[in-house]
């Protein structure tokens, strides 16, 4: 995930002498190939857009003015109960900085579960609080795909999105779709396909399941975490997220559009399990950044802060 990864569409004209067998080029790859030899090139700021109007949330994107659709700041949005006969809510007095979110695979999820996550990912979509961090991973600038910032940058990209779905539902973890062993599309997802407000309109999730390319089995899985060095095992690991992007197709396809289909979000928290797996496996193999590249902006953490997910309060069952 996207999640994130993704080349344009374009056709070119050819004179009439032109030797090539057709008039259009190759069209590029929705997820381009890394190259993880060539160090990102990271010497540029990231816009002042009032997009953002939490910092906490969308780092140094964030203006002192919020939008105007903006319904109220969103350190004061409480937990909201769906049904009448929910228990008590945790209200947004209490504290759970000593509890470990525990992200699940989906296909443990309790009925109830599967309604909260929904339920928050509705609310945080209704008060358009999702358009903005979908918007992030729009802006290339970040360089979050095809070098090694892809996995750590997602690490701080799921807790913002989990931080934000918490403010709905303190108990609310974001699952993880464990496609290679699945093979299938969630079922409980299938119906649902929000309607998101973009920069650049609002956009409702498609889906193309399965047109497009195959799901990676566990034998890719597995031969991405034989690897025994960060710079060999993250481009095998970016090489399973750009199948999984392109299966399901539609929205997943386009790094503009991706993260606003919640399997975006479970997709790349399976990623995340799974570094986090090789991580336990090979102490002491990391990304090779330095300056601007290792500061996963738009937020403060650096990549140093991203190698302990204890450290940052979940952990995977």
């Amino acid at each position: 995930m996207s999640k994130r990864k993704r080349g344009t569409h374009g056709h070119g004209s050819h004179g009439p002498h032109d030797d090539k067998p057709h008039g259009h080029r190759p069209h590029d790859p929705p997820y381009r190939d890394p190259d993880y030899q060539r160090p990102p090139d990271h010497g540029h700021e990231p816009p002042d857009n009032p997009r953002y109007p939490d910092s906490r949330i969308y780092g140094n994107y964030a203006s002192k003015k919020p939008p105007l659709y903006v319904p109220h700041p969103f350190e004061h949005t409480c937990f909201k109960p769906r049904k009448e006969d929910y228990k008590p809510p945790t209200t947004c007095d209490d504290h759970h900085d000593d509890e470990l979110c525990v992200r699940k695979d989906h296909r443990t999820l309790t009925a109830d579960e599967q309604d909260r996550f929904l339920n928050a990912f509705t609310q945080i979509n209704a008060m358009n609080a999702l358009g903005p961090l979908v918007d992030i991973h729009s802006n290339s600038i970040h360089q979050m795909h095809s070098n090694p910032r892809f996995l750590p940058w997602h690490r701080i990209y799921l807790l913002r999105m989990e931080e934000l779905l918490m403010t709905v539902d303190p108990t609310v973890c974001i699952p993880y779709w464990k496609s290679s062993e699945e093979q299938a599309f969630p079922s409980w997802l299938l119906g649902f396909t929000p309607t998101v407000n973009l920069n650049g309109g609002a956009h409702t999730v498609t889906r193309s399941i399965g047109a497009f390319a195959f799901l990676p089995n566990a034998a890719a899985v597995a031969a991405a975490m034989a690897n025994g060095t960060f710079n060999t095992f993250a481009p095998a690991l970016e090489g399973v997220h750009n199948s999984g992007h392109v299966w399901v197709g539609g929205s997943m396809v386009s790094i503009t559009t991706a993260p606003a289909d919640p399997v975006f979000w479970m997709h790349h928290a399976e990623l995340d399990r799974i570094w986090a797996e090789w991580q336990a496996a090979n102490p002491g193999q990391n990304p090779t950044l330095a300056g601007a590249a290792a500061t996963m902006d738009p937020w403060t953490e650096t990549e140093v802060d991203t190698r302990d997910i204890t450290a940052l309060a979940y952990t995977y069952v």
